[in-house]
């Protein structure tokens, strides 16, 4: 009321001539309400100062997948209809430029994307607006193929669960583990036999592929352990949680052994860890009827056994270096001279190699910007729950398994989607209701799902909505990323697949021009195949246009090459 907020207005207006908004549709409403507030002198008519002011606001609502972050589609047409409003009253210049062309895809991929979402309950929540969908490709006559393989289903077998089994195995007869196994067979099949990628006129290299899960989750994990067991390259994960990997938690009871020596359980891990080897029998030995500590009963009876022997060695040259070596040459000597990372991968996989070098990679950084002390590293890495995040564009030759959120603005040439069967659980939706928008909202916390009224029911329904609007729009997001080959499959567990699922929106649209193929699985797999042209041209994909483009953007009109029919833009 005393005209703060408007001479703050005044002095930010003073300074802005043209604001650019990119990824739009991931931008919440309450970034919206900034974006407007800023804005509003733009179009005040007469009163607006004198030269070009713009507003540039570009995205794609087919693509907004990041809710979680308050991202809102249908904001983004609100705005859109906000600003041609007061761009047309104010007389000012508006121009709402579609880009229906993609550079990306070939035409098997984009004809399938819009086969996909063409049924209305599949398009919802992909535009708003009543826009259609419908794309145009830049790569026309280039070869492209789609396969759908037949789901992986659980084996009847008897449940002999042993009772010492770890608790986070995965059997090997699970259907997760075969078709991480059937993915991993083929591309090293590729690999072996130097399959052609038709659009580029070459073998096809690790580099090559993406394979896209909805959740980093087991399957992922075993993915990456099936290609490295088959000496294909990959990059790993593209996100971990370093304290939870079996290696670093190896390294770090290491560590706090060598800080803390009384510790008995840390030396009993370290001790059954693969540095070391010893069983429960050994441990049992030791420790029962001990007269003082774990690591004091070590040494006084390291004679009695080679084993322990060499752990009182190997143990008691670690305590002497502990205090006075920075993390990162410790560890480095740990993993190195001592054959502490041979010891890991031989025992838990080459999956160990990851965690342990970014494991080295975080003491090092912690040693420029720290003092370079093993107790401040370690207190530092379990403090902050260090979740790896690592940059998997492309440029290096492997193949890389990563989450749909993840490779949000990546492409590769080919693209296995394997997460298709499960829909999003509506347990894990938050309790708390939200009634209305802004100041005029409300929170409500309901009971049991059996006593709820009318009012909560509505609210669920409508998160529900919302919930499969974004799960489809993923599933769009996913399906782009491929440039010529996608290959569709997925897992089943004991109650089938979830209905709305991704495998059947991919099914009935590929049912519909597919071919039925024998690639040697229980059931025939689907393939739509679309061969390379002689007009094709691999190197530039400059084609000749085929059809009328009066509707094209200036842009678009001088190479694209587009469908033979005539096709209205969006």
């Amino acid at each position: 009321g005393d005209g703060a907020a408007a001479w703050v207005h005044f002095k930010l207006d003073g300074g802005i001539d043209h604001i650019l908004v990119d990824e739009a549709q991931d931008t919440s409403p309450e970034q919206w309400d900034v974006i407007g507030a800023l804005a509003a002198e733009f179009f005040a008519g007469a009163g607006a100062r004198a030269g070009l002011r713009t507003v540039f606001a570009v995205g794609d609502e087919k693509q907004s997948i990041y809710s979680f972050q308050g991202a809102d589609p249908a904001a983004f047409e609100r705005m859109r209809k906000h600003f041609s409003e007061k761009a047309l009253q104010a007389g000012r210049d508006w121009k709402s430029v579609e880009m229906p062309l993609s550079f990306r895809s070939v035409w098997a991929v984009l004809k399938t994307v819009d086969r996909v979402f063409s049924p209305i309950d599949a398009a919802d929540g992909l535009t708003f607006g009543e826009r259609p969908l419908r794309h145009l490709s830049y790569r026309a006559g280039q070869a492209g193929q789609i396969e759908l393989w037949p789901t992986v289903k659980p084996e009847d077998q008897p449940d002999l669960d042993p009772w010492d089994a770890p608790l986070d195995r995965i059997a090997a007869s699970s259907p997760q583990v075969r078709l991480a196994g059937r993915i991993a067979d083929q591309i090293k099949e590729w690999l072996d036999t130097g399959e052609v990628l038709q659009s580029a006129a070459r073998p096809i290299v690790p580099g090559d592929i993406m394979i896209l899960v909805r959740r980093r989750e087991r399957f992922s994990e075993e993915m990456i352990r099936c290609l490295k067991h088959r000496g294909i390259p990959v990059a790993g994960s593209d996100r971990m949680m370093l304290t939870d990997q079996l290696a670093v938690m190896d390294l770090l009871a290491l560590a706090r052994f060598v800080l803390l020596p009384e510790d008995d359980l840390s030396l009993a891990e370290v001790l059954k860890s693969p540095f070391f080897g010893l069983d429960d029998d050994d441990l049992l030995a030791l420790a029962r009827g001990r007269r003082g500590t774990l690591w004091e009963e070590l040494k006084r009876r390291a004679p009695e056994c080679a084993p322990w022997a060499e752990a009182a060695q190997t143990l008691t040259r670690f305590l002497n270096r502990a205090d006075f070596t920075p993390p990162f040459e410790f560890f480095s000597d740990v993993l190195g001279p001592a054959g502490g990372r041979r010891k890991l991968v031989g025992r838990l996989g080459f999956e160990a190699h990851d965690p342990i070098d970014e494991f080295l990679a975080l003491a090092l950084n912690f040693e420029r910007e720290h003092v370079a002390s093993l107790q401040g590293f370690v207190q530092w890495l379990q403090a902050a729950e260090t979740q790896v995040k690592r940059d998997l564009e492309h440029g290096r030759a492997e193949v890389r398994v990563m989450t749909v959120h993840g490779a949000k603005g990546l492409q590769a040439n080919i693209v296995f989607l394997p997460d298709t069967c499960t829909a999003p659980d509506a347990r894990l939706d938050d309790r708390l209701l939200w009634t209305g928008e802004g100041n005029d909202s409300a929170v409500l916390w309901p009971g049991f799902k059996d006593n709820e009224e009318g009012v909560c029911q509505d609210l669920r329904e409508r998160a529900r909505v919302r919930r499969m609007q974004e799960y489809r729009r993923l599933l769009y997001v996913a399906i782009t990323r491929a440039r010529d080959r996608l290959y569709v499959c997925g897992w089943e567990n004991k109650r089938g697949r979830t209905d709305g699922c991704w495998y059947d929106l991919m099914e009935a649209a590929m049912r519909v021009k597919a071919d039925e193929i024998d690639l040697g699985f229980d059931e025939p797999a689907l393939r739509i195949s679309e061969a390379q042209t002689a007009e094709a041209d691999s190197t530039s994909g400059d084609t000749q246009a085929a059809t009328e483009t009066e509707e094209l953007p200036p842009w678009a009109k001088q190479t694209a090459p587009l469908e033979p029919t005539p096709a209205r833009p969006l």
